[in-house]
């Protein structure tokens, strides 16, 4: 698997596939490259398709980083992989990573394509959706105490009953006990991160092609916050999946697949709106 240290420091793992226009996937808290797989495999036939470990998840190597450090690292990546006008496809809090970059780096991005992502995870007076701050210092504590039992519990809570009694969900599971566990430092750092970071004001400036999806059921990023998000930005585009929960591309990835490429394509989408 190809791997690149940064001037950082860290050993970043990633995969790359394909020929053509680029492809960056960003994964969210508690997983890790590998649950792109189905978009990775069916993209790189046409696209070049890069999806990176992110720190202290999967392979790449871990040590206190903010937000800024992430996206700085990634941007050096994509240097040295001569990638340029990057398509960025990011879930949960990989779009704060998205975010990130486009402040840092406007130039190299293409368009943003979120899944289950928002640039504020923690609610407050002035935005009423993501999650209490006192539930995600909860988990914080629940991944202190029971690490790492308490991902595998958090990441059933993200799909819908109907997805959990699948067959596709079965096959999920069983892909995810092949996985590299996360870093309990990583974890608890990142989810002090989806508290504090409200990126907002970035979302606000964005001048690219922007596709908002996510789940009818999705209790983190919810319908209602992306429709909300959509009066501010009013040239992006939004899909949901009926009876679906935080993870469309994995419950879903077939007809996930088909509305990111018809977003990319510019061709219209017949279940867009559900």
């Amino acid at each position: 698997m190809p791997h690149l240290e940064t001037p950082r420091g860290l050993t970043w793992h990633y995969d790359c596939e394909g020929e053509g226009p680029p492809l960056l996937f960003l994964h969210g808290w508690g997983v890790n490259r590998r649950i792109w797989r189905q978009q990775s495999k069916y993209f790189s036939r046409r696209y070049r398709t890069l999806s990176v470990d992110l720190p202290g998840h999967g392979q790449t190597s871990w040590q206190p980083v903010s937000l800024r450090d992430i996206a700085g690292d990634i941007g050096f990546l994509l240097k040295r992989l001569r990638l340029d006008r990057v398509g960025v496809v990011a879930s949960s809090f990989g779009g704060l990573v998205a975010l990130q970059m486009f402040e840092l780096f406007p130039e190299r991005i293409g368009f943003f394509i979120f899944a289950g992502s928002q640039p504020k995870f923690s609610r407050s007076d002035d935005y009423p959706f993501g999650l209490e701050a006192a539930r995600i210092r909860k988990l914080a504590s629940q991944v202190q105490t029971h690490y790492p039992g308490m991902v595998n519990i958090f990441f059933r809570s993200l799909f819908t009953r109907q997805e959990r009694e699948s067959r596709r969900f079965r096959w999920i599971q069983t892909f995810r006990k092949t996985d590299d566990l996360p870093r309990q430092e990583a974890l608890l750092e990142i989810l002090n991160i989806l508290e504090k970071e409200d990126l907002r004001h970035v979302l606000e400036k964005v001048d690219r092609p922007i596709q908002f999806i996510t789940g009818t059921e999705d209790y983190i990023c919810t319908k209602d916050c992306l429709i909300s998000l959509q009066t501010k930005i009013p040239h992006a585009r939004l899909d949901w999946f009926e009876r679906c929960g935080h993870f469309p591309f994995l419950s879903r990835p077939h007809e996930f697949n088909q509305v990111m490429e018809e977003f990319i394509s510019g061709r219209p989408c017949p279940v867009a709106g559900g």
